[in-house]
């Protein structure tokens, strides 16, 4: 190839002075002696181009197929340019990315990022440079072009005569639309595709306020088949941001730094629009969806909506918590499925008569374990290698979770035996009406963060300790008619957090005042742990005011630390439409 160039009529063909990325050698190595990418002229190949007159640099690579560094053989491909201009260039400056197939308008100003709310942190130099990604087929263009197409400067006011696009790197990456920014000693970096468009404000009456973001590529370049859509939105501090796809709609809450949507949630062709006033980011990738088990990194919210027919296995799927990644959450498909992977281990943990001891399922067949689950990784290992020591015959579904939890770190092999790793896992079903699914999320997930976060559990220790007699001998009572094992402290601080953060604030009077206490009303063993009822409203006013001002005092704690709140440990919302 390099001979041929050599030995062509017109320009010589000289390496290019700039970078080119994402290539590495081929077999044949000597084929890049001189460089990857050559441009035919001395003008072409040092990437300057000026705005006086229109003018075309031609670049051909001197051995094809040309080899993408860090992509997978049949993934999408985009070719990104970086440039700047020496000054800004005239109004009727256009300059034309030519790919072969397909011809690309260069932005030549920031305009698209005029108006954002809030600016990047960093330095501001003040120098403008771009990155345009623009898709290509595969094998990619042999050759390429990027031209000045207009008439000759006139010297209009305002303009300079001596603007130049100078061309900085050429790079092949991973397939993405979208914009993004950042700032570095440099310059301010602008990062933009095709297909992105903005309006001031959306036409439904129920959109935040601001502007509205659009990705919408065509369907030829949303990628081959077994790729799916992944978005990523990265918000500025605000009140609203929304992300309306075709079959839902995300709605960001205040604290949530980046909105995702990783692979296998959307439709393979998806054109989605982020509207409010928190854009910071907004990306589009293609990707598979990661091999069964390897967990899927989503926000609760995310999980809870996550389309079942999408799961990689038919029995229950595996998420690993996006802000929280050393917990696991497993959502199954029934409670039989959850049963067979988590039922011993309930008795194993937390069951009176059952802690610490195996039991076989005979014992335990006709016995409830629970319709969700949590469980720390000292209390996973445990498990395991009690398991272990003395040969128990495991389920299959057992099984399978001791590697997956191997294979996540949550626990490890040490010294020959399995020891605790980091974090935790949670469990609901889908056999949970929905409006129990989020109440089983929060409860649990609220467990997940008590088994990874120390000022977490101490300040739950200290309500626990602060918690007035009468209502804590209640709640004491109510733990023991639910079978667990009250001897436990952690145990049982635990679950006293779990039950008051599972449900918003408004809901804490009812709960506690009157749905649980009438539960053990009825058990002549333990009415006499119940505080003087009301009998004029069916209620005992003292357990409805202290535990409510025990979730105002939780869900203030968790709103400043994690942006959560009673009720609520997903920092998104999604609705299906």
């Amino acid at each position: 190839m390099v001979s041929a160039l050599l030995l062509s009529c017109g320009p010589r063909p000289r390496p290019v002075l700039f970078p080119v990325r994402g290539v590495v050698p081929p077999a044949d190595a000597s084929a890049y002696a001189q460089g990857p990418l050559f441009g035919l002229g001395r003008k072409a190949a040092e990437g300057r181009l000026g705005t006086s007159k229109p003018q075309k640099f031609e670049y051909r690579f001197s051995s094809m197929p040309l080899i993408l560094a860090s992509v997978q053989a049949d993934e999408p491909v985009s070719v990104e340019i970086e440039y700047s201009f020496s000054s800004p260039p005239p109004e009727y400056s256009r300059f034309v990315l030519d790919t072969g197939d397909t011809l690309w308008v260069l932005p030549v100003s920031a305009v698209l990022w005029e108006g954002l709310a809030g600016d990047p942190a960093g330095p501001n130099p003040g120098r403008q440079i771009f990155h345009y990604a623009v898709p290509v087929n595969k094998p990619v263009p042999e050759r390429f072009s990027i031209a000045l197409t207009g008439g000759k400067d006139k010297k209009r006011p305002g303009t300079a005569p001596d603007s130049a696009l100078q061309v900085h790197s050429i790079e092949f990456k991973k397939r993405w639309f979208g914009f993004y920014r950042l700032r570095d000693v440099s310059g301010d970096h602008f990062f933009a595709s095709p297909f992105v468009s903005r309006r001031p404000e959306m036409a439904r009456n129920d959109s935040p306020a601001g502007a509205s973001w659009i990705i919408d590529p065509l369907e030829i370049f949303a990628g081959p088949e077994g790729f799916f859509p992944e978005l990523s939105a990265g918000l500025l501090p605000g009140k609203e941001a929304l992300l309306e796809l075709p079959r839902y709609r995300l709605e960001a809450f205040p604290r949530l730094a980046r909105l995702a949507v990783p692979a296998g949630m959307l439709e393979p062709f998806a054109g989605p629009v982020l509207s409010g006033d928190r854009a910071g980011s907004f990306r589009m990738g293609f990707a598979k969806i990661p091999r069964f088990p390897v967990p899927i990194a989503a926000d609760p919210g995310v999980i809870l909506s996550w389309p079942q027919g999408r799961w990689r296995d038919s029995r229950y799927e595996v998420f690993r918590w996006e802000n929280f990644p050393s917990l696991l959450v497993f959502d199954a498909a029934d409670y039989a499925v959850q049963d067979r992977m988590l039922k011993r281990l309930a008795f194993f943990v937390e069951k009176a008569g059952f802690r610490g001891r195996l039991a076989p399922d005979s014992e335990i067949a006709g016995l409830h374990g629970w319709n969700a689950h949590d469980y720390r990784a000292a209390d996973l290992a445990r498990f395991f290698q009690a398991a272990r020591q003395s040969d128990f015959p495991l389920l299959a579904e057992e099984r399978e979770l001791e590697s997956i939890l191997t294979g996540a770190g949550i626990i490890r092999e040490s010294g020959g035996s399995l020891q605790a790793g980091e974090g935790g896992i949670i469990s609901i079903s889908r056999e949970s009406e929905d409006y129990l699914r989020r109440r089983f999320m929060a409860h649990e997930g609220f467990h997940g963060l008590f088994f990874i976060d120390e000022d977490f559990r101490e300040f739950s220790r200290r309500r626990w300790q602060q918690l007035d007699p009468r209502a804590k001998r209640f709640i004491f009572s109510y733990f023991g008619y639910q079978q667990y094992d009250t001897s436990d402290e952690y145990l049982v601080v635990n679950e006293f957090m779990a039950h008051i953060l599972q449900q918003p604030v408004s809901q804490a009077a009812y709960y506690f005042g009157e749905q649980l206490p009438s539960r053990l009303e009825d058990s002549e063993r333990r009415r006499a742990d119940l505080p003087e009822k009301d009998t004029a409203t069916g209620s005992w006013p003292l357990l409805a005011r202290a535990f409510t001002r025990e979730a105002e005092a939780f869900s203030a704690y968790v709103e400043n630390r994690w942006g959560l709140a009673a009720g609520r440990v997903s920092l998104v919302t999604v609705k299906r439409l």
